[in-house]
């Protein structure tokens, strides 16, 4: 992992002000508490690395600025169970004032670019602020109910259903910061990506792309 100051063109491409803007009308003062934020350090994450491992203490909220990751379990035989995506203005761990260690880890899909910013700070500016702390709450209910989503696809969901779903889901996510556009969008996500995400194997994903291509999904 790479660690390195943040750039400026960086630092005024700020996704989270976007992302919060979905649920609240931010006023000045919000946007220049969250520049604020991002203006810090930043850490830059290959393809194929992990950001932050399973029981590894927690030191920053990590912000995602560009580029995807995901939150994966390990498993006893080496399998990777994928349960969620990591988007642009996604913050990867709001709670690190109140959790010691990790109980997942963080990988980079492809090139990850994450703000590093000290918890203190980050609780700060939601103390002075009652809209980014409404913002938070939305978020927060949002992510949840995400992954109650993602829990029913594991559970019940038939496999085309499955990665339908999630190909919505993203749709819909990266619409809401200005990554998608009539329909289509960038997803540096292969089929064994999507297979670890869904529960499948990966030729089974590749019947089921081959049939929503088929069907003109």
């Amino acid at each position: 992992m790479l660690r390195s100051p943040l750039p400026c063109h960086q630092a005024m491409m700020n996704p989270l002000k976007a992302k919060f803007e979905r649920y609240v009308a931010l006023e000045q003062a919000e946007h220049d508490l969250l520049d604020h934020l991002v203006r810090t350090d930043a850490r830059v994450v290959p393809a194929g690395s992990d950001l932050i491992r399973e029981g590894e203490g927690i030191h920053f909220v990590k912000l995602v600025l560009d580029g995807w990751g995901c939150r994966y379990k390990l498993l006893e035989d080496g399998r990777r169970q994928i349960v969620a995506f990591l988007l642009p203005g996604d913050l990867c761990n709001p709670d690190a004032l109140a959790v010691g260690e990790m109980d997942h880890s963080i990988g980079a899909i492809n090139e990850l670019h994450c703000a590093l910013i000290q918890p203190e700070l980050f609780d700060q500016a939601c103390i002075e602020s009652h809209r980014l702390r409404q913002a938070m709450a939305y978020d927060a209910g949002a992510m949840l109910g995400m992954q109650r989503e993602w829990t029913l696809n594991l559970a019940a969901r038939p496999a085309f259903g499955r990665i339908a779903h999630m190909l919505c889901e993203l749709h819909y996510r990266l619409a809401a910061i200005g990554l998608a556009v009539d329909g289509s969008f960038f997803a540096p996500i292969t089929q064994i990506t999507l297979a670890e995400a869904t529960g499948l194997t990966p030729v089974h994903v590749n019947r089921v792309v081959q049939d929503l291509r088929g069907r003109g999904c």
